[in-house]
């Protein structure tokens, strides 16, 4: 028998099996109910899937149908309009010419009373038939029949005076005045601007027909006094309307008075007879141009469009342009300043009033003025000193007006204006002091652009600017002294002196540029306008420029070296060569990623050529031969030297080329030469250098692998 302990421990052991057993059951259990739930998962992931994609199948095809719909209706819509308008049209003029041809079948056997009746009476009698449908009916066949009463009833009025001879010519003006003024307010009843366009129209061409057949001023006030009727009620029945007919209005307006305008000019034209005698009206009708011109711009404020609007101002520009030539020509006799300034004052003017009143478009406008002013600016300066120069104060101006009226700053177009008003400069040798003043200008106004860029982190063409920058300095490093040395007069002066001031000045200016950064990346927070920057990173297009810039120096001043016919002149070049040479060595030195064996065969033949130009132009004759291959075994070992401290080959090997140059050099060209002191010494000074460049090979060649 098992005893009591025996069998809880047995008990004990089947309970501990027993819940193994579920605990094994309620894990297989959670197991399936798992994979029960990632297999409904699945098969709803895939029809959600498969529902999708119907559904997007089905948006794609109701996207084609609608398309395809569209096309159908705007098919149907052209077809709509072609059958409406243009057989409308078509029908109206077969009945009109079908009507002609009837009346010309009897016109002659008429009396002239009788026929200006019948187009009346037509005219009349289409008008009001046009009036009573359009208010039920309003389509094309109802405008063509109110268009076509409309021109029967103008041509009554001209026949009146052309054919018949019924009436004079301000009488025929009256009438057509009263017949467009009619049809323009008409399109309040009918809804139309169509009519409007239509009165427009006769009246235009009763305003071309009165100022050929004008004959003096009275007429020529009554011709003005009928387009701003014309005008004034077209502009008042559109007021209400929408923007798009206002703005046509205006713009119809200006065609009337520009018309008025043009035909004054041509008074007197080609030997033809005068027939105005007063400019008091001219001058009116120039100014409700210019206000009609700023009524355009108020009402187009708001577009952020092409700048077509400018059209507008091209054709009051020559209007203004043209009435100020005929002004003086015909009736004031101004001189050409006179005419300049009154040019320039006009357009200055409606610069400000496009800074102050038309925010949305002043960018344009204020580009296309600063444009008319710059060149109006040039003729004065030519005019009063003789110098194509001067349009820097128009860069001044954009500064100043971007200031004032807190405009976007023209950067771009003023650092243009700099850059072209030095090349004016440096283009023109004056005499007038007036030169080197606009020239200090340009450096200043240049420095505040730039300064103004980096200071409003507006770097988009930050290096269009910068070049634009180092170009205009080193122009007025040239232009400036050579303008203040022709204002001195100075008798039996070298013309090599301010070549050689200005290079000068050009190569401090570049070496001042590089210690403060200005070739330097700016757009890095670290970069100080006004301060040293040399821990920046290097800008590559930058880099480029002053690669240019260096080497276009370095020739000019080996030319000046060569040719300038004063000694000091000649060493005032070459302390700035050796300098602009030795900086760019530095910079090509300093660069990563450049081609060593370039730049070392650069560098040593930049540095001979330096200095045999040096001793072509301060040697005697005598002693040249033997010079250059002293000073060539010289380079020799400055090249080999610069190889070994460089770890560049080709510099090295560049110098052991010259060194067997130069001792060839010496034993077929020197040892010719008359035997002298000269020759032995040189001879001896070749071989010490020898020696050198061998001593040099066996030191160093032990501490650089390179």
């Amino acid at each position: 028998m098992k005893s009591s302990e025996e069998r809880i421990t047995e008990l004990e052991q089947r309970v501990a099996h027993l819940e193994n057993i579920i605990k094994k059951s309620e894990i297989e259990k959670s197991k399936r109910v798992k994979s029960e739930i990632e297999r409904t998962i699945l098969v709803q992931n895939g029809a959600i899937k498969k529902r999708s994609v119907e559904l997007i199948r089905n948006q794609q095809q109701e996207e084609e149908k609608k398309q395809t719909g569209e096309q159908g209706a705007e098919s149907k819509d052209k077809e709509a309009l072609v059958g409406k308008y243009l057989i409308g049209a078509l029908a109206a003029i077969l009945i009109f010419i079908g009507a002609i041809s009837f009346i010309s079948l009897v016109w002659n056997r008429m009396t002239p009373e009788i026929k200006l009746s019948i187009i009346t009476l037509a005219g009349i009698t289409l008008t009001v038939i046009g009036f009573l449908l359009i208010r039920t009916k309003k389509n094309p066949i109802t405008s063509i029949i109110i268009g076509t009463g409309a021109g029967l009833l103008f041509i009554a009025i001209l026949s009146a005076n052309l054919a018949f001879h019924m009436i004079g010519n301000n009488m025929s003006i009256f009438l057509a005045g009263i017949w467009a003024v009619f049809f323009i307010i008409s399109s309040r009843y009918t809804n139309l601007f169509f009519t409007t366009v239509i009165a427009y129209t006769g009246s235009y061409i009763a305003l071309i027909l009165g100022l050929v057949l004008m004959q003096g001023d009275m007429e020529l006030l009554v011709l003005i006094l009928f387009a701003s009727s014309i005008s004034a009620v077209m502009i008042y029945i559109t007021l209400k309307s929408s923007k798009a007919e206002l703005i046509t209005s205006v713009v119809l307006s200006i065609v009337s008075y520009a018309t008025i305008l043009i035909r004054c000019y041509l008074d007197g034209f080609l030997l033809s007879e005068q027939l105005l005698s007063s400019y008091v009206a001219q001058t009116a009708v120039i100014i409700i141009v210019y206000l009609l011109m700023n009524m355009f711009y108020k009402m187009i404020n708001n577009t952020d469009a092409l700048p077509v609007y400018l059209g507008v101002s091209v054709f009051t520009t020559i209007l203004i342009m043209l009435y100020i030539c005929h002004l003086s020509g015909n009736y004031l006799k101004l001189n050409a300043i006179s005419c300049y300034m009154l040019f320039f004052t006009a357009n200055l003017l409606q610069f400000i009033l496009n800074n102050v009143f038309y925010k949305r478009i002043e960018k344009w406008l204020t580009r296309y003025y600063a444009v008319v002013l710059a060149a109006t600016l040039l003729l004065i300066n030519i005019k009063l000193y003789e110098v194509p120069t001067g349009i820097i104060l128009i860069g001044l101006l954009l500064a100043v007006s971007g200031k004032v009226f807190k405009r976007e700053t023209q950067s771009f177009l003023i650092g243009l204006i700099i850059l072209l008003d030095s090349l004016f400069l440096i283009c023109n040798y004056s005499d007038n002091i007036i030169c080197s003043v606009y020239g200090m200008l340009q450096l200043g106004l240049m420095v505040y652009v730039l300064w103004e860029s980096n200071s409003l982190k507006k770097y988009e063409k930050i290096n269009i600017l910068k070049t634009i920058g180092i170009v205009v300095i080193i122009i007025n490093s040239f232009g400036i002294p050579s303008n203040i040395i022709n204002c001195m007069d100075i008798p039996y002066i070298s013309k090599y002196v301010d070549n050689a001031v200005g290079y000068f000045i050009a190569v401090i200016a570049v070496i001042v540029l590089l210690k403060t950064g200005y070739f330097k990346n700016w757009k890095s927070e670290q970069f100080k306008f006004f301060g040293i920057n040399d821990a920046l990173e290097n800008d590559k297009a930058m880099q480029v420029l002053i690669y240019l810039i260096s080497t276009v120096l370095y020739f000019y001043g080996l030319q000046g070296i060569a040719f300038a016919d004063k000694v000091f002149l000649q060493l005032i070049f070459m302390l700035a060569a050796i300098a602009i040479a030795l900086i760019q060595s530095r910079i090509i030195l300093s660069g990563n990623g450049l081609n060593k064996t370039f730049t070392g065969i650069w560098i040593v033949i930049k540095y001979l050529i330096l200095t045999w130009t040096i001793l072509w132009a301060f040697l005697d004759l005598s002693i040249v031969s033997v010079a250059y291959s002293i000073v060539g075994l010289i380079v020799a070992i400055g090249s080999i030297s610069a190889g070994f401290k460089l770890r560049n080959k080709s510099i090295r090997q560049y110098g052991l080329v010259l060194t067997i140059i130069m001792v060839a050099k010496f034993i077929v060209v020197d040892l010719n030469q008359e035997n002298s002191i000269t020759r032995v010494l040189a001879l001896i000074a070749g071989g010490s250098l020898c020696f050198l460049i061998s001593f040099i090979y066996n030191k160093l060649s032990q501490n650089y692998s390179g």
